[in-house]
């Protein structure tokens, strides 16, 4: 953003979130800090004790032929200049990089980071626990056995004898050594956060580096190196402890603060079809976990309602990937109509407590149907703006995509077959469907413009027959004429237009759509009379509550996931607010790719509601004279 123009949207909301997070972060830190000091200065013991643990270092070292301390620290005092750069090392660059880093992962919002923040707590306070319980001096402090103190000769800052540290510091924790944990932390976090083979071995020689100096320098024995890697995993161990309890605390906790449940899903998303084999689950995680961190919508969680009743955002923590990244293979037939019922199953799944509300379901297609990817997300994580605006930053960038004859960033290989079924939580009989159907986009624009509507008018007209038929088929249909109430939403960020308009943007935000025996182009032109106009009351009582039709905006341009190309892109809307039928249309690739989400209590023929629509499309255009030409026929590629 250049000086002068308006911050974005919710810019310093962010802001204000980011100097939070940061302020707490560096408040967790001062408590670590404290915890320190205080441990330090109540359990000072006796300075014998600690010589007498040190002295037991130092002979099991010789016991196991590992004393190399006098070798070492012998050199540093024969290469003066040798000795000040290792006791310059000893006293900087541990620090330096160890928090340098943890800064840059939180800078970078890595998904990596909340694990290496709380490790790097878990393996300080395991260390002050072990200087606590049994402290022992070091070998530069030990009387009589000949070792050269390098630190106290150079005086490096930030080291014993240097005021504020002289007064905090414990200068008998050789065991132990705190300096190969946190350098070991940075290798292992490094790892983790995919940084990487050169700063894995950068990492790998930084702690070469510091073991050799902290055994030289004599503020280690030998022996104390294993023991600081110990604390790597003891430190993950007990992180991992630590989020199975919040888990498992949240799983017994009371309903999801999300407000989600399998009769009343919180559902947006996508179902898009690859132009050949997708991805595979592993790559897809690789390519979120590095781009997670300018994706913060996906890098938080729903709280509890708190006093006021409303739930807020917060940071989740670390994602766990594999559990928002799944891959399974389509069941039989294997066909469109077999994975919108998965569809189904997939969007009556909670997304439940404790983590980001998104999922993301990698499908591998059977006899007819190509592979696809199922993009689910809580309606939370796209107030203000579109589904695809989120999306995006899932999706490679048209840029991204493989031109002919240069191959991918990733290679995409053949994805092996998959033996396992969906891994799916959700009812084995879900309460609502999901159906699609696919429309020539020309035939469609010139359908509505037969009639004088736009196509978000034309959709709600097509609701109306479709749920008529369906609510017919199995005698829920009321006797004579009645009206379906569609909600038509307005696009986001969308300029006003003539309350006369029957849709669009600043349009009604409710169409009455007459359901009777007439032709259904005299119903449209009787729905463009009354655009407009305050509504009267329904013509009779209607077999449910109504509908929402949503003429969405979808990506332009080519897109990729993890460099597999995409086609066809159905949108997933789910019914609220105890309306039972939710249609989402969105054009691409000179098609409509229209989806039906429906209650099947409320509408017992729901099953047969993606055909309906084509049916209605069809008989539209032969009462406008608007004849199919080859292949600008309608195509049912979902429900029957």
């Amino acid at each position: 953003m250049t000086r002068g123009e308006a911050a974005p949207p919710g810019a310093r909301g962010q802001g204000r979130g980011r100097a939070a997070s940061g302020a707490r972060e560096i408040a967790a830190g001062l408590v670590v800090l404290a915890v320190y000091l205080a441990f330090t200065h109540a359990f000072a013991g006796d300075r014998a004790v600690s010589d007498a643990h040190g002295r037991s270092l130092l002979e099991l070292e010789r016991w196991a032929h590992l004393d190399a301390g006098h070798g070492l620290n012998g050199v540093l005092v024969r290469h003066g200049w040798l000795g000040a750069l290792a006791a310059w090392e000893y006293a900087t660059t541990y620090v330096l990089a160890t928090f340098g880093f943890l800064g840059y992962l939180w800078w970078r919002r890595s998904p990596a980071y909340p694990w290496a923040r709380n490790t790097l707590i878990w393996i300080t306070l395991i260390a002050i626990c072990c200087f606590a319980v049994w402290p022992s001096t070091p070998p530069r402090l030990l009387p009589g056995e000949g070792y050269t103190d390098i630190i106290a000769l150079h005086h490096p800052p930030a080291t014993w004898g240097t005021g504020a540290v002289s007064a905090g510091a414990n200068p008998y924790a050789a065991m132990p050594s705190l300096h190969i944990g946190w350098v070991a932390w940075i290798g292992a976090t490094a790892v983790r956060a995919r940084c990487g083979a050169v700063v894995a071995w950068l990492c790998a020689l930084h702690l070469v580096v510091t073991g050799l100096v902290i055994v030289a320098t004599a503020a280690h024995y030998v022996v104390d190196i294993p023991g600081g890697l110990l604390l790597i995993p003891a430190a993950a161990g007990a992180e991992a402890l630590r989020a199975r309890l919040v888990r498992r605390r949240g799983a017994a906790g009371a309903s999801s603060p999300s407000g989600e449940s399998a009769e009343a899903p919180q559902v947006v998303g996508g179902v898009a079809e690859f132009s050949g084999p997708g991805p595979t689950a592993v790559r897809v995680r690789a390519l979120l976990a590095e781009r997670l961190p300018d994706l913060p919508r996906l890098t938080r969680r729903l709280r509890r309602p708190g006093p006021a009743g409303r739930a807020r955002w917060e940071d989740a923590g670390e994602i766990d990937l594999a559990w928002h990244v799944r891959e399974s293979a389509l069941p039989a037939p294997g066909d469109r109509r077999a994975r919108d019922a998965l569809v189904a199953r997939l969007v009556a799944e909670p997304f439940g407590a404790g983590r980001p509300p998104w999922r993301l379901h990698l499908v591998r297609g059977g006899g007819t149907a190509p592979d696809a990817v199922v993009v689910l997300l809580h309606r939370a994580l796209v107030d203000g703006g579109g589904p695809f605006d989120v999306l995006r930053g899932i999706l490679d960038p048209a840029g991204d995509a493989p031109a002919p004859g240069r191959a991918a960033v990733l290679p995409a290989p053949a994805p092996p077959a998959l033996a396992e079924p969906p891994a799916i939580t959700g009812p084995a009989v879900p309460r609502h469907v999901f159906g699609t159907a696919t429309l020539p986009l020309d035939r469609v624009r010139e359908v509505a413009r037969a009639a004088g509507v736009r196509v978000t008018g034309l959709l709600a007209a097509l609701t109306g027959d479709a749920a008529a038929e369906a609510a017919a088929e199995k005698s829920a249909a009321p006797p004579g004429a009645w009206t379906l109430r569609v909600a038509v939403p307005e696009p986001p960020g969308t300029a006003p237009r003539p309350a006369a308009a029957l849709d669009g943007p600043g349009g009604p935000r409710r169409l009455d759509v007459p359901v009777d025996g007439r032709p259904l182009r005299e119903r449209l032109a009787d729905m463009r009379r009354t655009a407009g106009e305050r509504p009267g009351p329904p013509a009779g009582p209607a077999p449910f509550a109504g509908a929402v039709v949503a003429n969405l905006r979808g990506p332009s341009g080519p897109l990729a996931l993890a460099g597999a190309p995409l086609g066809a892109l159905h949108p997933i809307l789910t019914p609220a607010g105890g309306v039972p039928i939710a249609v989402g249309a969105l054009s691409r690739g000179g098609a409509l790719h229209v989806s039906v989400t429906a209650d099947t209590r409320a509408l017992p023929g729901a099953d047969r509601f993606a055909g309906g629509l084509l049916r209605a499309f069809e008989k539209l255009a032969a009462e406008l004279g608007v004849d199919a030409d080859p292949g600008r026929s309608g195509a049912q590629t979902g429900t029957p």
